[in-house]
């Protein structure tokens, strides 16, 4: 990476003041010092499970040997947590540390990466790692997420710098521990110009050589469904939390009402997954559009498709909301900073609601809200609307984005 920095040209390659240097360097200690001081989410124990099952040669995208969480991620994901839980073997540095560093690390370079472009600079970059979300996300919640964005922005700073090549491999990268980010290829396709085809052949090439291991699953197919959580985001959250707390209100229900209500989350919940595609051909008509018309910038191209799927999306995992800061900060700043601020309060309000799941002895605390004391009702009201909120500023931004 930090060759590939050092090689940029013109304006993009200014190296960062230092006192910035020591500003970035000094909030990526402190979120390592965070890391070390809390476990984390329960998906460190979820990617605890999938490194022993990819280390043991199991299938990785059975359900049944993943103690019935399914992880359908691309190859990319278990090798980097396989890697992390072989150096936690061979030093004994705990697994719950080790599996946080590659996305603080990833934050860093990311940053690094916005500073060096003509409309990111120093604001940019600090904004970045200062940010709510790509700070919880890191530094508490352990998530590879940010590996994926890194690999994204990568791809659309090399292609600014006209190498193409190295540009299709950068997002073969990303697209190989995060499927979502596959589809961005073809606005960098149209990009590359004529360098099209080795562009597609680099990053075909990697995610085959990367991804070859899936054909020995029984269920290779499986990560073109990607794993999300069915009613804890926008308008699904209204759809089936909804009816919850007017019940608790004692607002009487309504059968014809609560039946196709029913019937409605039951058929997203099971199909739901079909609306990423229906956003991806979407995306790819809006983009081969703008290319016709000349318009067509890659990093607002990645932010649309980014942003279009948190507004289509009948699920989610909160780890997705720092998929699109890095753009936004480039794109539309004070937008990016709005949303940082309405995003942040809902990933931190989420790590303390599911809290409540122990402090109750539940699985699911919105599934019992009767059993909440009035001030945690009142806090998961309050979560519930930041998510309604985040989700409703998302969809705005992506009619005014696609069409600016």
């Amino acid at each position: 990476m930090a060759s590939v920095i050092e090689t940029a040209s013109g304006a993009s390659a200014r190296a960062p003041s230092r006192r910035v240097l020591a500003l970035l360097v000094g909030v990526t200690v402190i979120k390592i010092l965070v890391a070390a001081r809390f476990t984390g989410t329960i998906e460190v124990q979820q990617m605890l499970k999938q490194a022993q099952v990819f280390l043991a040669g199991q299938d990785f995208l059975d359900p049944g040997t993943m103690n019935g969480n399914p992880s359908f991620f691309p190859l990319g994901h278990y090798g980097l947590v396989a890697a992390c839980l072989m150096i936690a073997e061979a030093t004994g540095v705990p697994f719950a540390f080790l599996i946080k560093l590659p996305a603080i690390l990833a934050d860093l370079m990311i940053a690094l990466l916005l500073h060096r472009l003509p409309r990111g600079g120093e604001r940019a970059a600090l904004f970045y790692v200062l940010n709510p979300v790509s700070f919880l996300l890191s530094a508490y919640h352990a998530q590879p997420h940010s590996v994926a964005v890194l690999g994204s922005v990568l791809a659309c700073w090399l292609a600014d710098q006209g190498r193409y090549v190295s540009s299709g491999l950068a997002l073969g990268l990303a697209a190989s521990i995060r499927q979502h980010f596959g589809i961005l290829i073809v606005p960098l396709a149209i990009r590359a110009g004529a360098r099209r085809k080795a562009t597609l052949v680099s990053f075909v090439g990697v995610v085959v050589l990367l991804n070859v291991w899936l054909l020995a699953s029984a269920h290779p197919h499986r990560v073109l469904a990607p794993t999300w959580t069915y009613g804890s985001w926008g308008y699904t959250m209204v759809l089936l939390q909804g009816p919850r707390v007017l019940s608790l209100l004692g607002v009487p229900e309504l059968p014809w009402a609560t039946s196709a209500l029913s019937a409605v989350n039951t058929a997203l919940e099971l199909y739901g997954f079909r609306m990423y595609w229906l956003w991806a051909a979407v995306f790819l008509a809006w983009v081969i559009a703008r290319s016709r018309k000349g318009t067509l910038d890659l990093w607002r191209a990645t932010l649309v498709f980014l942003v279009g799927i948190y507004a289509i999306s009948p699920g989610f995992g909160i780890q997705w909301l720092v998929w699109a800061v890095p753009f936004w900060l480039l794109v539309d700043r004070r937008d990016a900073i709005s949303y940082s601020v309405l995003a942040g309060a809902f990933v931190a309000g989420s790590y303390w609601q599911w809290g409540l799941n122990l402090a109750y002895g539940v699985r699911s605390i919105t599934a019992n809200l009767a059993l909440l004391r009035p001030v945690d009702l009142a806090g998961v009201m309050l979560v519930g609307l930041l998510g309604v909120l985040t989700w409703a500023f998302c969809v705005r931004a992506t009619w005014r984005l696609a069409r600016s």
